[in-house]
């Protein structure tokens, strides 16, 4: 790097480190809105809050940038045993879950991965799948949600139940594929056939009593899925030398309708806002343009990314680097995590920045589908998502997140305030070096990344020409 930044990173930490500003920010987020939702009220008003804080703290351009999308309400849900015995047990309708009524015997896949299917493929339909959630530990791959309840309709299930891993009778969600994935409307983003979330312990009885022979349910839930609108909240420190390259960070407003989504994500969100007021005295010193985003809609598929990754490419932006903030600042602090998507050439990278800023912080090279780094991969853009890993030590999948237990009470200022330092640094030295070995990649280097990850004929399923 050519230019001395400790200046910088002075003006930066002293903001974050003198300020409880995030904390109160936080708050409002989750204990005034609740679980911002997207296409709801609630989501609206969080994007207007950030929008006025975004101007309050000086960065400019400030702006909505509006997209349609399909969201989704809940209604009653019921979940009966008919055999060996009858009682009805707590379950809860995941996003995009249709209106059903049926009653069918239960097919158990166990974990649920591929392997597991293709076993029970011949039994499984006319069946209800009942399947583990997700049950990756941290740095583990797993399939995820939708992989799961793909599979279980290729192969003629009626309903799919996901059990969490976790105990604390919480229920586990997460938004179901549609009938067309990449649409926008309500026709093509609700379900074929519904999908439920159970508590752990619910998941565990209903294993029990299939020990003793069929195990036959009946379902009845009541949903309606619907047309509106969500936005990305955008706000910008231009660039003095280069201020058409533009480094992206921000995290995912949105959250599940069952709990705050303190953790996932308004942590990250919060964040990424602490990021753009401890940046914007900078303005006009920056050589690049810093963006500071909070995406809508993530939880049900990623749209605000999708919608912002495809604008900027029809515009022509020149995205340098796009830091996700998804899961950044839970817990205590101190154990951040940067994840690079298919990019082992920018470990060492980053390992270097680690040594110099010096800040120790786990660095690891693994392209997911599953938050909003991924559109911009998909146009061959370097990204990485910073997380915090110690909020669900010990825990299976998301831990607290996608469950009632996703609340402010994970989170502290000291976890904002770490994971925003580091953050801000980065996010410094992406604007500044010169030297950075990131580059954009081709369309034939980004089926080659999508194949070695294992995502190639996903992406091209669900993506229709984007690969």
């Amino acid at each position: 790097m050519t230019r001395d930044l400790r200046e910088f990173d002075r003006i930066v930490l002293g903001e974050i480190w003198t300020s409880d500003e995030a904390w109160r920010n936080l708050v409002f987020l989750c204990d005034d809105l609740g679980h911002r939702f997207a296409g709801t009220d609630r989501e609206r008003r969080a994007a207007e809050f950030l929008a006025e804080r975004m101007r309050a703290y000086g960065l400019q351009n400030v702006r909505l940038e509006e997209f349609p999308m399909a969201t989704w309400e809940r209604g009653p849900c019921h979940l009966w045993v008919t055999a060996p015995l009858e009682r009805e047990l707590p379950a809860i309708a995941m996003p995009y879950c249709p209106s059903a009524r049926l009653e069918a015997e239960v097919i158990d896949v166990g974990e649920g991965e591929l392997p597991d299917f293709e076993r029970w493929a011949s039994e499984i339909p006319g069946k209800i799948v009942l399947t583990d959630a997700e049950t990756n530990r941290p740095g583990e791959r797993k399939s995820h949600r939708t992989d799961k309840f793909n599979w279980a309709i290729q192969r003629g299930a009626v309903a799919v139940l996901f059990i969490n891993q976790n105990p604390g009778q919480l229920h586990i969600t997460g938004s179901l594929t549609g009938r067309t994935p990449n649409g926008t409307r309500a026709v093509d983003r609700e379900a074929l056939i519904p999908g439920l979330g159970l508590s752990y312990e619910t998941g565990m009885l209903l294993r029990r009593l299939a020990e003793r022979g069929a195990l036959r349910l009946r379902i009845a839930t009541e949903n309606r899925t619907y047309d509106s609108r969500s936005a990305n909240v955008i706000g910008e420190i231009p660039g003095r030398e280069r201020p058409d390259e533009i480094v992206l960070v921000g995290g995912h407003y949105d959250g599940h309708d069952i709990a705050q989504g303190a953790g996932d994500d308004a942590a990250g969100t919060v964040v990424g806002l602490e990021v753009g007021r401890a940046l914007a005295p900078l303005a006009g010193q920056l050589r690049r343009t810093v963006r500071i985003i909070c995406f809508g809609a993530e939880e049900l598929g990623l749209l605000g990314a999708y919608h912002h990754a495809a604008q900027g490419a029809a515009r022509g932006e020149r995205f340098r680097f796009v830091l996700n903030l998804d899961g950044a600042g839970r817990g205590t602090g101190g154990q951040e995590q940067l994840v690079l998507s298919g990019l082992p050439e920018l470990v060492p990278y980053f390992q270097s920045l680690a040594r110099q800023l010096p800040y120790d912080f786990t660095i690891r090279d693994e392209l997911n589908a599953h938050s909003d780094h991924f559109p911009f991969a998909l146009h061959g853009i370097p990204n990485a998502t910073l997380s915090s890993r110690d909020a669900t030590a010990g825990m299976l999948g998301r831990g607290w997140g996608h469950t009632e237990a996703d609340t402010l009470d994970k989170v502290t200022l000291r976890s904002i305030q770490l994971a925003a330092a580091l953050a801000a640094r980065l996010v410094i030295r992406l604007s500044e070096d010169e030297a950075f070995p990131g580059r954009l990649r081709t369309p034939e280097e980004v089926r080659q990344q999508l194949a070695d990850a294992g995502l190639l004929e996903r992406v091209r399923a669900t993506e229709g020409n984007v690969i």
